[in-house]
Formats: structure tokens, C-alpha cells, sequence
């Protein structure tokens, strides 16, 4: 910033209009120890970043309502998959923003928390995991262990973001549920350990010692990626108008056609249609994974959207596909 070249931007000014977070957090996006840019536009798009942060711990609060970790919590053995690979990603996010914080490093933070949010987060794990929140049965185990991994990452983000969005972690902390021997602020808490997100002691030193299934992830997200973009072509061609009107046919060869073949049951959730077929190619492991569109067979159930051709089959519930018509009699039963 140059007086004479009058493109100084005044902080104060900053932090009247967009506020104090939003200062806070493009200091922490700069790298200190190299010639520090700013502008108007630079700041625009760290405010940009803070409201994905903040919708991420949004998306969180919002669907922990009516979940008691004392009573709902779910142990990391029994949680599913895709809930535990994501808290070993958050075991690493913490991992390596707490050496970052020990380095000055924030710039580091600012980034890595900004990738976690946005792209593991938001447009894969939150979108995959809508479903099972928005149509299980509220007590399921299978939506209390979604709120189990949800709650967890909100509780260590919390944490690892209260030195540079204060005030926001505040807010958040005051909204989180109430557990034991919880402290008024989060400011007075500790950053968080690795078994504090696997729920255990036990259970983090048990995965820490196991290679995991890392790979099989990388995969699947690879192949997730091909898929949405088949899903994106097929809705520009009008072949289907909206994902879940499609069925997707995998056909995709060693090594890749045995980790679609373990997580079969999975697919469609990933990739947020109403089903999936796999088939196994001559190739080798180079040959890439294969993708046809088609619509999907059936009727649209009322209420979670998908196509199945068991709607209508219960009587009770003539408008719906035979997994809501299980959650609609689970709760009812409830009642």
C-alpha cells in the first residue's frame, strides 16, 4: 500500500463494514515473512471464505438438534464408513494445524481449514450425508451416528478456529450440546486430540496403528468425480433433469471394480442417485472406470425423491418407496 499511489486500505474501515473476523482471518491468510498484499477485492474474498466456514459450522448446529452425546453418541467401531474416514481426515486437520500454530504458520491454517470446509466437507460429506440425516429416523442409529461424526468435527473445528475467528467459535461454542464438565468459553479449552475425535481412548489407538482403508477412499472419490461429471453431461443432454432421476453403470477393472464391489450397498448415497450398477471390464488396473447414464426405473417416492420400483407396494404408504415406508412405520412406533 502506497499513500502517494492512494490505494491504502484503511483496517478500521475493514471491520465497520464486513467485521473484526474478517481482518482477523486475512491476517492469518498472509504470509508474513514475504511482502503482504491488500486490497478491497482481497478482502471481499476472505469474507467469501468466512461465510463457508461459518455455513459449514451452520450445516453442523443445525442438524444437532435434539441429539444428547451422553445418551445419542455412537462408538467409532459402530459408526459407518464414510463417518469414520472422515474423522480420521479431521484427526489429520488437527494434526497438522496445531504444528502449524507451534510454527506461526497461520497462513497454513487458514488454507488447509479452508480446503477441509469447502471440499471435504461441504461438497462431499455433507452432501453425501444429507439423505441419511434429512430421511432416517430421527433416533436411528444410522442418523445418530451421522450426528455423531458431525458433532465431533464441530467440536474439534471449534477449538482449532478460536484464535482467529474468536468471536464466530464463541457463538458456535455457546450452541454446540451441552456436555459434562464443558467450560463457559472456548476459549479456556484445549486444541483437540486424536481420541477426542475417534470418541476413545481405545479406539484412536487402535486406528492409529491400522493403515486403513485410505486407498479405497481416494478411489472412490475418484470415481465420484467421473461420475458427477457423466450425471452433468446426461442433465445438459435433458436425458435426466435432476441426479436422482438416474441410474449410473459402472464398468471399471482390477483393483478398482473390487473397491466399488465392497462399498455396492453405498454407491448410490456417494454419488446421490437412485442406483447403481457395477461390472467388471477385461482390462487392466490403467483402464479408466466407464460411466453410462440412464434413467432410473421405477416411481419417485414423495418423500426422499428417490426412483424405486417399490412404491405404492405398501398400502399404508402408497406415495413412498419401501425405505421410507420402513422409517414412516419406526416412527410411528416412536410416537
Amino acid at each position: 500500500m502506497s499513500k502517494s499511489l492512494g490505494n491504502t486500505v484503511d483496517p478500521v474501515e475493514i471491520a465497520d463494514t464486513l467485521g473484526g473476523e474478517i481482518v482477523r482471518m486475512w491476517v492469518a491468510s498472509v504470509d508474513f515473512r514475504e511482502d503482504v498484499a491488500c486490497s478491497p477485492q482481497i478482502m471481499q474474498r476472505v469474507a467469501g471464505i468466512y461465510r463457508d466456514i461459518r455455513n459449514t459450522f451452520r450445516f453442523i448446529l443445525g442438524n444437532l438438534a435434539g441429539f444428547d452425546p451422553i445418551k445419542d453418541a455412537v462408538a467409532f467401531a459402530d459408526l459407518q464408513p464414510i463417518d469414520q474416514y472422515m474423522l480420521r481426515q479431521a484427526v489429520e486437520v488437527s494434526a497438522d494445524v496445531q504444528r502449524w500454530y507451534e510454527e506461526f504458520a497461520f497462513h497454513k491454517i487458514y488454507h488447509r481449514i479452508n480446503n477441509f470446509c469447502g471440499v471435504e466437507l461441504s461438497a462431499f460429506y455433507f452432501d453425501v450425508l444429507k439423505d441419511r440425516l434429512y430421511t432416517s429416523a430421527p433416533k436411528s442409529v444410522s442418523r445418530r451416528a451421522a450426528q455423531t461424526a458431525i458433532w465431533r468435527i464441530g467440536e474439534a473445528l471449534v477449538r482449532l478456529l478460536a484464535p482467529i475467528m474468536s468471536f464466530t467459535c464463541e457463538e458456535v461454542w455457546q450452541y454446540l450440546p451441552p456436555v459434562e464438565r464443558r467450560l463457559e468459553s472456548v476459549h479456556l479449552t484445549t486444541f483437540p486430540e486424536a481420541e477426542d475425535l475417534f470418541g476413545d481412548a481405545d479406539a484412536s489407538a487402535t486406528d492409529a496403528k491400522q493403515t486403513s482403508n485410505q486407498e479405497d477412499w481416494k478411489t472412490i472419490r475418484a470415481v465420484r468425480e467421473t461420475v458427477l461429471k457423466a450425471l452433468e453431461e446426461a442433465r445438459n443432454q435433458k436425458l435426466i433433469g435432476g441426479n436422482l432421476q438416474a441410474q449410473v453403470t459402472l464398468t471399471a477393472a482390477e483393483p478398482v471394480f473390487s473397491v466399488l464391489q465392497r462399498f455396492k450397498n453405498d454407491l448410490r448415497y456417494f454419488f446421490i442417485v437412485s442406483a447403481v450398477e457395477i461390472k467388471k471390464s477385461s482390462g487392466n488396473g490403467d483402464a479408466p472406470v466407464t460411466v453410462k447414464v440412464s434413467k432410473a426405473p421405477g416411481q419417485k417416492c414423495e418423500r426422499c425423491w428417490n426412483f424405486s420400483t417399490h412404491v405404492g407396494e405398501d398400502k399404508n404408504y402408497p406415495a413412498v418407496c419401501e425405505r421410507c415406508s420402513a422409517v414412516l412405520k419406526e416412527i410411528e412406533g416412536s410416537l
